[in-house]
């Protein structure tokens, strides 16, 4: 508030009234005070003179009589808000008129004073108008500065919401084009294992098994088989319908379970190994434990046979 009465300080008064009044003695009374006030001022002494003084003079505020000959107050005040919407209007009555407050501000006017008043009242109407035009004037700016700065927000948000809508698209783009590549990337990795399978079976089976053929002792024959089942391991993956759930084995289970699906006995581990048959007999007993097949009759060969 203290910003706003700064701001109006130098606007006590307005640049140029405009006095229409029929009343010789009033007229004359109103332009020595305006003078006296330092005020600029038009005077007319109808509402006809009144109407051609505002075609060729801005006023910001007009004292204006109610009742005149030709055009009466009601109707200059009528005129006035049609054609000077600029314009403020503070009408002038007598105690014996028959307008009143409520009726002048209907008609458009800001104000009114009762006839006749002295300097002072007039100085305090003049100060009070303009302050409360200027207080006006402030607010109506302030109004159009949030109204532009809630255009500034939409468009703002309109581009944001723009930019999002980008953003979505280009990463719909961005995921389509990854998982493209990922297909890619299976197929050439498909193509590979493809490739070093086959090269298994064409280049390292044949001589494997001709190996198989020559005389060996017992010890490398089951050798023989644990390099041809490992490699099978590696170049042919188990499928995922082959897969279960169980506790890990340990380095020497897995080579025991390794050895059972190739129906190696107990006494061909033990051998293959260089463990003693009871070490190899406890070795298969956990392994029965971990796959949840002790104390039934499930053959433990066929068991791992059938999930590994």
């Amino acid at each position: 508030m203290k910003k706003l009465e700064e701001n109006t300080a130098a606007e006590d008064w307005p640049v140029s009234i405009l006095v229409v009044e029929d009343n010789p003695s009033l007229l004359i009374f109103m332009d020595k005070a305006l003078a006296l006030l330092g005020i600029t001022h038009t005077l007319a002494q109808d509402g006809r003179e009144a109407i051609e003084k505002l075609k060729s003079e801005s006023f910001p505020l007009v004292f204006t009589d109610m009742n005149m000959p030709y055009i009466d107050g009601m109707q200059l005040i009528a005129h006035i808000k049609e054609h000077y919407s600029g314009t403020d209007v503070v009408a002038m009555t007598g105690y014996s008129e028959e307008y009143g407050l409520v009726e002048v501000i209907r008609a458009g006017a800001i104000d009114y004073m009762t006839k006749p008043f002295a300097l002072d009242e007039l100085k305090a109407k003049i100060k009070r108008v303009t302050r409360e035009r200027a207080l006006f004037q402030l607010l109506q700016q302030e109004i159009a500065r949030r109204r532009h700065s809630e255009i500034d927000l939409s468009q703002q948000k309109n581009t944001l919401l723009d930019q999002l809508q980008q953003q979505k698209e280009e990463l719909i783009g961005t995921n389509a084009a990854l998982r493209i590549i990922l297909r890619q990337r299976d197929m050439e990795k498909h193509e590979v294992a493809n490739t070093f399978t086959a090269r298994f079976f064409k280049e390292i089976v044949p001589y494997l098994e001709k190996l198989e053929h020559t005389q060996l002792q017992e010890v490398q024959r089951h050798y023989l088989d644990i390099i041809t089942m490992n490699l099978e391991n590696i170049f042919i993956p188990v499928s995922e319908s082959r897969t279960f759930r169980h506790k890990p084995f340990t380095e020497t289970e897995t080579k025991i379970v390794n050895l059972v699906k190739q129906k190696k006995t107990t006494k061909d581990i033990a051998l293959i190994l260089q463990v003693s048959l009871g070490t190899v007999r406890t070795h298969r007993e956990n392994i029965r434990k971990k796959l949840q097949i002790t104390n039934t009759k499930k053959n433990l060969y066929k068991t791992v046979l059938s999930i590994l």
